[in-house]
């Protein structure tokens, strides 16, 4: 019995070691960029004479159990989905469209049955806009309920009903639990395996998500837009936020940049990614490479 005892507890850590050691592959898929704009307007206190130009970026996470895609970017029917803005806010949130991820997908003859869920960081236009077109494959779309619910609530800019109104969408609720990783209090460890761990976000809207990989890559969604809003403390420049209220909750906004910032010095190894910065985009593999 004694030797029983010991070959179950040597494999229940190998078992455990194998959890620990899991790590997965992703590829930042792009399907387009902001139009020039001075880095002032997008971080408090970013240089005037700076030009930058976010991305609308998605990003395929690879695991043996089933792919994730977090985020889609600009989708298909893009240009008509926008024209729910007004003029003014089309002009803001002016882009130039590169391939849409189910089209760079199927361009690499991408098997769509290993496609375990699309997990939008939040249900904004410019992350959501390539939801439908994955009805045909009836793929999974993850969010938390009070983030759609309160996207049904409100109009353009931030949300448009177009784009995720479709009864054929197949909506899976998620529920974070109480396990604190990082310093948040809620995740949700998809796989059992410490690959992906779902994270409560919220502040720029309610149930926003991020994403950590293999503890050491955080995608922030649009916590900021800039690393320079992590590194510095700071959010949105207050142009922005004068011109278009784009936070669900600004003193939470504040409170997570805060805490975002405060991560960066106690783990000087993880790696965030704000949804759109460019800059930070670049150091990362690009669709079709993976991180290997």
């Amino acid at each position: 019995m004694k030797n029983i005892a010991v070959i179950v507890i040597m494999a229940s850590v190998f078992t455990f070691s194998l959890n620990a050691a899991t790590k997965v592959n992703f590829s930042v898929i792009n399907t387009g960029q902001s139009a020039s704009s001075s880095e002032g307007l997008i971080v408090s206190g970013g240089d005037w004479f700076k030009k930058r130009q976010l991305e609308h970026n998605a990003v395929l996470i690879q695991h043996e159990q089933g792919d994730l895609l977090i985020d889609t970017g600009l989708g298909r029917d893009v240009d008509n989905q926008v024209t729910a803005m007004s003029w003014f806010d089309r002009q803001l949130f002016a882009y130039t469209k590169a391939v849409p991820v189910i089209d760079q997908l199927q361009n690499q003859d991408y098997d769509f049955k290993r496609l375990k869920a699309i997990i939008p960081t939040h249900l904004h236009w410019d992350h959501v806009s390539g939801i439908e077109d994955f009805i045909t494959f009836n793929t999974p779309v993850w969010v938390q309920k009070n983030g759609l619910e309160t996207a049904k609530k409100h109009a353009p800019p931030a949300f448009i009903q177009s784009q995720f109104d479709d009864p054929a969408i197949n909506w899976n609720f998620i529920s974070l639990n109480k396990k604190n990783v990082l310093g948040f209090s809620a995740s949700l460890d998809i796989f059992d395996d410490g690959s992906v761990i779902l994270l409560d976000l919220s502040g720029h809207t309610h149930g926003q998500i991020g994403v950590l990989v293999n503890n050491e890559y955080l995608f922030i969604g649009d916590s900021t837009w800039s690393i320079k809003g992590v590194n510095n403390n700071v959010g949105r420049s207050g142009l922005v936020k004068w011109l278009v209220d784009l936070n669900y909750d600004q003193q939470q906004s504040d409170n997570m940049v805060e805490k975002l910032h405060q991560l960066t010095i106690q783990n000087k190894k993880l790696v965030i990614v704000p949804a759109h910065d460019e800059i930070v985009a670049a150091t990362l593999p690009r669709y079709p490479k993976f991180l290997m």
